[in-house]
């Protein structure tokens, strides 16, 4: 999708006229949103249409005949436009899909990955096959953004407790929302503070992050949607991309019980000199996974 807008004289009204359905406002929206070059205007509009509604497309399909009042037709059009200027879906909507949780999102955290569900679904393997049944201690997310990876260990794990950490408060702020509304058994302690450091004198069984490590230069080759809407600095981690993973590398074994597992998503193009990184900061038993599209991306590691 392009990030400029078409000119006004090629972009329809909002249909607001009296017996509007459903199907008629996002037909106006697909319009739109081909008009601002977007690849799939149906498909978007419509899932426009059901984020902004908390709706499923197959809802929104069952009462694409409904008429729609004024005001919700204004918020969507608003909301097109928004998508139209190059916002992404999920910041318009404010939500995304994250394994089992719908968790909110805004320009102040990075929205969550399909790649980093796989690497608390990594970590829920290894916890499931060490303990069972039992209880599998207390766990750190460190850098955690929108709070997905700390939730969702939360309510698919068996930990007594989680801390999450992030060095943005602003972060923070969503992180804590998501908390409160998804409300886990589990408690979550949100600390703000630079990687480890809100951690200091205490010992868990598990860390888990999804540290920044995009590079300096690799940064301006971002997409738009990316590059102009989502922070940076949950991204870039300096000239080569590795300054926060080496940083990790270096202390995590000091806030690890004796045998406590370290996973940690790495950029798939330095995964090997990610594992030469641990190699050299002591940790013996590293091994990288790969993710479902086949790449390198996941160090675990345990503490002898």
């Amino acid at each position: 999708m392009r990030s400029g807008l078409p000119s006004r004289p090629n972009t329809p009204p909002p249909d607001v006229r009296p017996g509007v359905t459903v199907a008629d406002v996002i037909g106006t929206g697909a319009t739109r949103l081909a008009a601002a070059g977007c690849d799939d205007p149906r498909h978007e509009a419509g899932l426009l249409w059901a984020g902004l509604h908390g709706q499923s497309v197959g809802e929104v399909w069952l009462e694409q005949d409904r008429e729609v009042p004024h005001h919700q037709a204004m918020h969507y059009a608003d909301a097109v436009e928004r998508r139209a200027a190059g916002e992404p879906l999920a910041y318009v909507v404010g939500a995304a899909g994250f394994r089992t949780l719908d968790v909110g999102v805004n320009s102040r955290v990075l929205i969550p990955r399909p790649e980093t569900e796989g690497l608390v679904e990594l970590v829920l393997e290894r916890m499931r096959a060490r303990w069972g049944g039992g209880s599998w201690g207390a766990a750190a997310d460190i850098g955690t953004g929108s709070g997905c990876i700390a939730l969702s260990l939360a309510v698919e794990g068996a930990f007594e407790r989680i801390v999450a950490t992030d060095a943005s408060a602003d972060a923070l702020t969503v992180a804590r929302d998501n908390v409160r509304r998804i409300a886990p058994a589990t408690p979550i302690d949100l600390r703000c503070g630079d990687l480890l450091v809100p951690l200091e004198g205490e010992r868990f069984g598990t860390i888990v992050s999804n540290p920044p490590y995009v590079s300096e230069p690799e940064a301006m080759a971002l997409p738009a949607s990316v590059r102009e809407h989502e922070p940076m600095g949950a991204l870039v981690s300096g000239d080569d991309g590795l300054a926060h993973t080496g940083r990790l590398l270096e202390a995590a074994g000091d806030y690890l019980i004796d045998g406590g597992l370290l996973a940690v998503e790495v950029d798939s193009r330095r995964a090997d000199r990610v594992r030469t990184l641990a190699e050299r900061a002591g940790w013996t038993h590293s091994r990288i996974h790969r993710d479902l599209f086949g790449r390198s991306r996941y160090l675990l590691t345990t503490k002898e």
